[in-house]
């Protein structure tokens, strides 16, 4: 046992050395927006940007502000309200009176048999679309003036046909930073972002504050309708341009774009339960096997320390070490805080129970409810049917 144990303390510190190693190359790789130069007034392509609202009445207005705001020459707005109940259509049929030449609403009132209800606005949003390139974002997303020149900039320059950015989350209460920790500390263990610029790797990525994606790539690789039932939108949304062999990159954009993504830890566990079990594409087995590599990556160490002795403790020791300087590398990344860095285990903890309740959730509810609408976990595992 003893030999056994030892054996996976020396890969865990070896893994550990190896991935921070390629933390430190991988993010310096990735360009901070604010030092893209901008094209030239008429290089600059004219852009739809789309975004779908059901029951935003909260984060609408403020967020949809600062979209007309954008010093951008040619651009058009399309909000696509989804069945919202409150006052989400009022807000936006008003703005749409007082800018009618840059904003225009589409009311929906009925979900089509075989879509979930935000990939279905999205395409309605794209087919009204009048721009060569399309951005994607959300309702409650807040975007600098500079944000669409330089990503736009960036797009043409690098020949990049689908780009997404990295937007800074506004975080409040104390345990929904600890949590954010265990998000950034997975996110870019698992997605390693750097690597979707590269015919060679099949990471993907795609966020849905921000994907800008040519019209024609869009077309090519059938947009929505392709990924129709996916809850996963977003990350379903860059692996179908991945898939169909477009170009495909990110950009830290966080001077230029930011959301509360969720405003409490209760609120975003419950906004997590939908997606969790999505990430495994609904397979118990794969969700399971990283749970277990959680447990012994993350938490197994800081057990061992107190449960160990001899040489097995102290690897264990140079372990914790080690995961809670990576921690304050990414937390650093992700502009959190430095000192949540402790909290890594009980951050892991939080992750693990929310990838656990949202599997029992769909089990017990056959299925997923989103946006009022139940999906059948029969309809979502066999998504063409």
């Amino acid at each position: 046992m003893d030999t056994a144990l030892l054996l996976l303390a020396l890969i865990t510190c070896i893994t550990l050395i190896v991935t921070m190693i390629e933390f430190h190359i991988g993010f310096r790789t990735i360009l901070n927006l604010s030092k893209q130069t901008v094209l030239d007034e008429e290089q600059l392509p004219f852009i739809s940007i789309i975004f779908s609202a059901l029951n935003e009445e909260r984060d609408i207005e403020n967020a949809l502000k600062t979209m007309l705001a954008l010093d951008y020459p040619a651009f058009e707005i399309i909000a696509i309200n989804d069945r919202s109940s409150d006052r989400t259509p009022a807000i936006l049929d008003a703005y749409q009176t007082q800018y009618p030449h840059r904003l225009r609403v589409i009311h929906i009132t009925e979900l089509p048999k075989g879509w979930l209800g935000k990939n279905h606005a999205l395409h309605i949003g794209a087919k009204h679309a009048k721009g060569d390139w399309l951005l994607f974002t959300d309702a409650d997303v807040i975007m600098k003036t500079g944000l669409l020149k330089k990503a736009i900039s960036y797009a043409v320059e690098t020949h990049t046909d689908h780009l997404t950015i990295f937007e800074h989350h506004l975080r409040h209460p104390f345990w929904l930073k600890v949590f954010y920790l265990a998000h950034y500390l997975t996110y870019s263990l698992v997605v390693k972002p750097w690597r979707i610029r590269y015919a060679w790797s099949k990471k993907s990525l795609g966020h849905g504050s921000f994907n800008l994606v040519s019209k024609k790539s869009y077309i090519a690789c059938g947009g929505h309708q392709a990924i129709a039932m996916e809850c996963l939108d977003d990350l379903k949304f860059g692996q179908l341009l991945k898939q169909h062999g477009f170009r495909q990159d990110t950009v830290d954009g966080r001077d230029f774009i930011e959301r509360e993504w969720y405003k409490t830890l209760p609120e975003m566990i419950y906004g997590l339960k939908k997606n969790s079990f999505a990430f495994y594409e609904y397979r118990l087995l794969p969700t399971l096997r990283d749970l277990v590599f959680a447990f012994i990556f993350y938490l197994w160490p800081v057990i061992a320390v107190f449960v160990c002795t001899g040489t097995l403790r102290w690897l264990n020791i140079i372990n914790v070490a080690l995961t809670i300087y990576m921690s304050v590398y990414i937390a650093k990344q992700y502009r959190l805080e430095s000192k949540f860095a402790i909290f890594y285990p009980v951050s892991i903890l939080l992750l693990l129970y929310t990838i656990l309740n949202s599997v029992v959730s769909i089990y017990a509810n056959k299925g997923v409810i989103w946006r009022g609408t139940h999906y059948s976990l029969d309809q979502l595992r066999n998504k063409s049917k």
